[in-house]
């Protein structure tokens, strides 16, 4: 019988809201949740499929659960499960595997597990429905949660299998929200962060939309912080930055994904913006809030990236007060547009690129952290290391 569950979660702070989810789920059912790293009658691992290196990651963590827990069952959820699923069944190990749509009704599937029979359960996504059903209640220990508010994209960027597998945008009730925000308040958390995958989309039933639902937050609830996550850049509007600028609840915090600094890559990518609008809204960003922390998202080694390419979007991403950088490199995704084009850079050639935007990013975060250096800042704490250090987010 299954008592015990562990998680695995790889991937976007999506994935981490949900696993949360699920987790406080199972817990409210009468499962006991023990650490990855200690022996569980059920390692649940919540998959990504964004890049090839994700789906290596997931291997990987099916591999450590069976090395820890050898005589437990192996469940494999979300992106993951919905893009592979029958590759997921042949790795030695895995007992479930569950996509999208099935992954919040896990305990319905416990049975399946205990009688050792090895199955998959993958829907459409078109099938999941307006949103997830479990009234969610972040189960971590820290002291900020990840608060789902959105789901799936209608955005449908040439190299990115994601509205595949989470399919059109969806938002949840902005009553919910408020609801899950004031009992995360009574659980001791002081920070939540809005989540989904493009929550710029965000529009509940109501017609409400992002800036309305953080404002209904502000006031409803004590909530000490609120922190947006990932924002497109066509999506961030001056109201979103005026309420950044004048609430101080509302962490100096934007992740702005650029993708790239060429006008023709970014049209083969079918992004929503030009360059100049694109670094246009970053010093105005800047302007308005000069202590904002602001990060970026970069793809490198795209169908048609030519050496100068890059060296001008080293260039751009130089000049630009970017505080951190996430480099990716770009793998075709089957059944995206971009899977079609020649993927006409070479591999070592896509490491070496991305390793210079890497160090870029490593300095662009130390003059970043720098700027608060004899500063007197608010700190939530979130873990101790060796119980000699601690670290959190101001």
């Amino acid at each position: 019988m299954i008592k015990t569950v562990s998680f695995r979660t790889l991937g976007c702070r999506l994935n981490h809201s949900e696993s949360d989810s699920i987790q406080y789920d199972l817990n409210q059912r009468g499962l006991k949740t023990v650490s990855c790293l200690e022996r569980a009658d059920l390692t649940i691992i919540n998959s990504c499929a964004v890049t090839r290196q994700a789906e290596a990651k997931t291997r990987g963590a099916i591999a450590a659960s069976r090395r820890i827990s050898p005589d437990g069952k192996i469940a494999v959820i979300g992106c993951g499960s919905h893009f592979s699923p029958d590759k997921l069944m042949s790795i030695s190990g895995v007992d479930l595997v569950l996509g999208n749509c099935e992954k919040y009704k896990l305990y319905e599937y416990l049975p399946v597990l205990e009688s050792d029979e090895k199955r998959i359960f993958v829907s459409s996504v078109n099938e999941c429905g307006t949103f997830s059903p479990i009234g969610v209640v972040s189960s971590g220990s820290r002291t900020r949660a990840f608060m789902k508010i959105q789901d799936g994209c209608d955005y449908w960027c040439s190299y990115c299998i994601i509205p595949f597998l989470r399919g059109k945008s969806r938002s949840r009730k902005m009553e919910e929200c408020i609801e899950e925000a004031k009992l995360l308040s009574d659980k001791g958390f002081k920070e939540i962060v809005l989540t989904g995958v493009n929550i710029g989309t965000y529009k509940s039933a109501n017609g409400a939309n992002i800036c309305d639902l953080i404002e209904n937050l502000l006031v409803l609830t004590e909530i000490e912080r609120i922190r947006i996550s990932s924002i497109e850049p066509d999506l961030l509007s001056d109201r979103l930055i005026y309420l950044m600028k004048t609430e101080k609840r509302v962490c100096r915090h934007f992740h702005i994904p650029l993708q790239h600094s060429s006008d023709e890559i970014l049209k083969s990518m079918h992004r929503k913006y030009c360059i100049k609008d694109f670094e246009e809204l970053i010093y105005n960003v800047y302007r308005e809030i000069p202590e904002v922390c602001i990060g970026t998202d970069v793809l490198v080694g795209f169908p048609g990236e030519s050496e100068e390419n890059f060296v001008e979007m080293y260039r751009f991403l130089e000049k630009l007060p970017f505080s951190y950088l996430h480099v990716f490199r770009f793998s075709p995704r089957l059944g995206t547009i971009a899977s079609k084009l020649k993927d006409d850079v070479l591999s070592n050639e896509k490491k070496r690129r991305s390793s210079i935007l890497r160090d870029l990013g490593c300095y662009k975060k130390q003059s970043f952290l720098n700027r608060f250096l004899d500063k007197t800042v608010t700190v939530l704490f979130e873990k101790r290391i060796k119980n000699k250090y601690l670290i959190g987010h101001t």
